[in-house]
């Protein structure tokens, strides 16, 4: 599995979440499935990690638009609520490409 580099969660975190979720999915018999857990818990951690990058990707988009809309219109960072401005500019990505995060 990829490095994870720059997601808020490691590895080893990933890991240890899909265990607990297929362990009281399977705990509660809310699932039936035909595969082994090591099998499961693989697919799992491949679609947590894919769906975190893709987030991860948005942000640096909307790091990036913020930097340079920023630098166009010559204002300082200080000058401006920067959290405000990225989760209005990520929020407009996310609408724009029609992910749910």
């Amino acid at each position: 599995m990829d490095s994870l580099l720059l997601m808020r969660l490691k590895e080893s975190q990933v890991k240890l979440l899909c265990q607990k979720l297929l362990g009281g999915l399977r705990a509660k018999q809310l699932v039936n499935l035909n595969k082994t857990d090591p099998e499961i818990l693989n697919r799992m951690q491949e679609i947590f990690v894919k769906e975190l990058k893709i987030e991860d990707d948005i942000n640096l988009q909307a790091e990036r638009i913020l930097a340079e809309n920023l630098r166009k219109l010559g204002v300082k960072g200080d000058q401006i609520d920067r959290e405000k401005m990225f989760e209005m500019i990520k929020k407009q990505l996310v609408k724009d490409k029609n992910i749910i995060l």
